[in-house]
């Protein structure tokens, strides 16, 4: 009996602490990826066209919101308490839609098409990660872009990235500044093979 209630105080002294604070957790970080300014294309063929942005999607093991990290090919790890502010798809394909409107290249670009559009942009994740190697600290995106004709299975243009970007330091935040430019490069690759086409 006296071994239960010492039981018993222990774990109402414990739920005590953690409800005045006495707990020394972080709070939980969001991170999220941000338009950067490119150079857009001057004119294209697509301009009294309609687009669409579809869904964007990602390889198995980065569809969470926590922000990957590695240390050598074998490893794959998350931040705890850093993550992003929604799935990486989502974000890229808001990101793209931004980039696409800005670009002047088509009439409407919407993610939720009002009408039937002619053409259709589309992307997949393969990886988007923070990697440590030593001292050095870099961010990875690796992703395939394509934009075809609607409910069309030809692609008109695609291309596959992959690369590496040094950073300054290990930290989340910087890793989202670095993966943005890493994506508005791509983006603006992208823009600009895209108005050359007929």
């Amino acid at each position: 009996m006296k071994k239960t209630l010492i039981a018993i105080a222990t774990l109402l002294a414990l739920s005590l602490t953690a409800c005045l604070g006495g707990g020394s957790s972080e709070p939980t970080k969001y991170y999220t990826i941000a338009v950067e300014n490119i150079q857009a294309p001057t004119s294209s063929a697509y301009a009294d066209k309609r687009l669409q942005i579809r869904k964007f999607t990602i390889e198995p093991a980065y569809q969470r919101t926590n922000i990957v990290y590695r240390e050598s090919a074998y490893d794959f790890m998350f931040y705890d308490l850093d993550l992003w502010a929604s799935r990486p798809e989502h974000m890229m394909a808001q990101v793209a839609s931004e980039y696409l409107a800005k670009s002047g290249l088509f009439k409407t670009v919407e993610t939720k098409p009002t009408g039937k559009p002619d053409f259709e942009f589309l992307g997949n994740i393969v990886a988007i990660e923070e990697v440590d190697e030593g001292s050095s600290q870099y961010a990875r995106l690796a992703m395939q872009l394509t934009f075809r004709k609607t409910e069309s299975d030809q692609a008109i243009w695609e291309k596959s990235f992959d690369e590496k970007l040094s950073m300054d330091n290990r930290e989340p935040r910087t890793t989202a500044e670095t993966i943005s430019k890493l994506f508005g490069k791509y983006m603006e690759e992208a823009l600009s093979e895209i108005s050359s086409q007929n």
